[in-house]
């Protein structure tokens, strides 16, 4: 890892740092915020502006960084892709069906359009490894990995697309640039349809639902 982005200086953006910088010491990592000073940050470029606005205005397919850790309280994967597609045509919230929402674990709705799911019911522990046969809470089994859940579920009327959230540290997760271009250029090829665009790693992950016209 030489160059990663965190997007969010608040708690788990600032665990995020302390654990990359001293885990990879020789990496350019910039932070981002514009609610959280950052500016106090050592060891790392700071940029005081809204994340998205700065991501989207950043990433370009050449762009040398490695891993984009989301770290602010929004899906940042379907704001991208929002702003990305913005003047080129019409996003509105589609409203998830309950036949869909009805086969997710503990979902936890915000409005009719967002989902948060998770396979906890409990307050997982921050530095989680994430290991792929058992949870490091309960020592059971771990259940079917989320991201591959969501890929899975079938939505009447939806398109249903899936980024994986990579394990870079404990509890430490980042998206790859190229799953963010890849995930924009289906999307690009699915116009005036109904998508649900998921975020997940193992155990937990973010649901919303859109409509491009």
């Amino acid at each position: 890892m030489k160059n990663i982005w965190i997007l969010g200086a608040g708690k788990f953006g600032r665990i995020a740092y302390k654990r990359i910088v001293s885990r990879f010491p020789q990496s350019d990592v910039t932070v981002v915020d514009n609610v959280v000073e950052v500016s106090e940050l050592t060891g790392v470029t700071t940029v005081f502006e809204d994340g998205i606005s700065w991501l989207v205005r950043n990433l370009k397919r050449e762009s040398r960084v490695d891993m984009i850790v989301p770290a602010i309280p929004l899906h940042v994967v379907v704001e991208w892709v929002k702003e990305k597609r913005a003047g080129i045509c019409s996003v509105s919230p589609w409203p998830l069906p309950s036949n869909y929402l009805s086969q997710l674990p503990h979902p936890m709705c915000n409005g009719d359009s967002t989902v948060y799911v998770s396979h906890a019911d409990f307050l997982c522990p921050d530095n989680c490894a994430e290991p792929e046969s058992f949870c490091t809470y309960t020592g059971e089994k771990r259940a079917k990995d989320m991201f591959r859940l969501l890929r899975d579920l079938d939505v009447d009327g939806a398109n249903s697309l899936v980024i994986r959230s990579y394990q870079l540290l404990p509890g430490v997760g980042g998206i790859y640039p190229r799953d963010l271009w890849n995930l924009l250029d289906r999307v690009e090829a699915l116009d005036n349809q109904s998508l649900i665009i998921a975020t997940a790693c193992r155990c937990h992950g973010v649901v919303d639902g859109i409509c491009l016209t």
